[in-house]
């Protein structure tokens, strides 16, 4: 049995079981434990399974409205005061990474007037009112209308409030204020179902188990050690700016295109301006970490050429600049991306990482790098984009794509998430080293009883001791020097030998 739906004393799950094709009930089968085991309504005590989806702790946070909306906050979502009033409402049904459905209606503020029409608009198309209909004047709105921009900043903001509060179910309410900023209203984690929603929830949970149990035959053979992972690759494509000796920055696009192995990526400031500040590397994906680094190195080379201002320092880091964050984000195929296998890389990858980061590191989240930023790439692959740049230098390049690859593929066994308490999401969110070094240490020890850590220990241990000592790498130098980069190559010089 892979995954099994365990019900709470209190829950109100209308036809859900008949929609069901996997088992479900309020007591846990006897005999052989499933894999995974999702809770709807609090049960009377925590399950146990190698995955818990919705645990106990969770369920009951989402039932404290003020805990919710510290959640929502520590992490750079706007929710809501008391007694505010909503030019627009949604109701967002969300599982896991999936915005499954979603409802809206216009609120007693209504449209605001603008030159004598009624619109509410921000970066996107029209959004239309909504026509009455549906339980209570909400209507469920099909496809082709949730391309309009606050329709898609709802169910983006609905799925991060579930992921947030450790959840992975919930209908999140959300709000458009006057001023057109998108609001969390409230969360319910397991909804009262009518048919609609027992319908939306069950195929959901079907699905899972159905990717559940073909992951187990692939991902479970490379854990065991019976199958070598030769699926699973990296791809990465980390960020720098460029800083001229007066201290001023040049826009990336001055010299890059948009496409391309090197380019530039942008920047949205006030207004909707857009800028180009950021150069981006863009090696090809690789299916080791070592790898991955040599593509990194020749990109870099490759970039030399086409910036062929020399006096420019490339600076690299979390916030090398006032106002221009960099990100280190990596990309990974060939693994199933769901909740357990993201939370493992925010708890085992991002939050050890803080240790090494500069001192501007706080600067730069929540606004980016907040916990659980990813997307889907057409590959079929994910883009992690948590992370701050780390070019520094090559041996810190290589160590994190190594741990990233490690997590990625032995998430099964790394059950820890200190990120679900409010404190160390609030440390980590503020770069508080001192706090979370103890955190770190217990995190690591998981990672050093993994087999798969004694082939990668040359790489791990000096990153570990690295790490311990809290020495952050410095944003304001010119990383092209470590990784010997015109013009600081020597004559005649090799790449580092690392990479040999």
């Amino acid at each position: 049995m892979s995954m099994f739906v365990l019900y709470g004393g209190v829950a109100s799950v209308g036809m859900l079981p008949l929609y069901l094709r996997i088992p479900s009930g309020e007591r846990l089968p006897a005999g052989k434990s499933p894999k995974a085991v999702l809770q709807w309504g609090v049960p009377a005590q925590d399950a146990q399974a190698q995955f818990v989806l919705n645990p106990l702790k969770a369920l009951i946070r989402a039932g404290h409205r003020r805990t919710c909306r510290e959640f929502w906050r520590q992490n750079g979502m706007k929710a809501a005061g008391e007694n505010e009033e909503w030019a627009y409402e949604f109701q967002v049904a969300v599982f896991q990474m999936d915005a499954l459905a979603i409802w809206t209606k216009a609120g007693p503020a209504a449209l605001v007037p603008a030159g004598g029409r009624a619109r509410m608009v921000r970066r996107g198309r029209l959004l239309s009112p909504p026509v009455s209909g549906g339980a209570a004047g909400w209507r469920e709105l099909p496809p082709e209308e949730q391309e309009a921009y606050h329709i898609r900043r709802a169910k983006r903001d609905a799925v991060r409030a579930v992921y947030t509060l450790g959840l992975c179910t919930g209908l999140v309410k959300v709000g458009i204020n006057r001023e057109g900023n998108t609001v969390l209203i409230g969360l319910e984690a397991c909804p009262v179902l009518d048919d609609r929603l027992a319908e939306l929830f069950a195929e959901a949970m079907n699905r899972y188990a159905e990717k559940l149990e073909a992951a187990e035959k692939t991902e479970g053979s490379w854990q065991s050690g019976l199958a070598a992972p030769a699926g699973v690759r990296l791809g990465a494509d980390p960020e720098f700016v460029l800083r001229r000796p007066d201290g001023g920055f040049v826009p990336a696009n001055r010299f890059l295109e948009k496409s391309g192995t090197v380019g530039c990526d942008a920047v949205v400031l006030s207004r909707d301006r857009v800028i180009h500040p950021l150069a981006e590397l863009r090696p090809k994906p690789c299916d080791t970490p070592r790898e991955l680094v040599r593509e990194l190195y020749r990109t870099m080379r490759q970039a030399a050429r086409q910036i062929p201002d020399t006096s420019l320092s490339w600076l690299a880091g979390s916030m090398p600049g006032k106002g221009l964050s960099t990100g280190g984000h990596v990309h990974i195929s060939g693994v199933w991306l769901h909740h357990h296998l993201l939370r493992a890389l925010d708890n085992y990858v991002a939050l050890p990482l803080v240790l090494a980061e500069g001192e501007a590191a706080g600067q730069r989240r929540p606004k980016y790098g907040f916990l659980g930023d990813v997307r889907r790439k057409r590959h079929g692959g994910f883009e992690y984009r948590t992370l701050p740049s780390w070019l520094s230098d090559p041996d810190l390049a290589l160590a994190v794509l190594t741990l990233m690859h490690t997590v990625a593929l032995y998430y099964r066994e790394l059950r820890q998430t200190p990120l679900d308490h409010l404190d160390v999401q609030r440390a980590y969110y503020n770069g508080d080293k001192a706090e979370l070094l103890p955190i770190a240490r217990k995190l690591w020890a998981d990672l050093m009883r993994l087999p798969a850590y004694r082939n990668s220990r040359a790489v791990l241990e000096p990153f570990r001791e690295r790490l311990f000592r809290m020495e952050g790498w410095d944003e304001q130098a010119d990383f092209r020097k470590p990784w010997k980069i015109p013009p600081y190559q020597e004559k005649g010089a090799t790449p580092p030998a690392f990479m040999l």
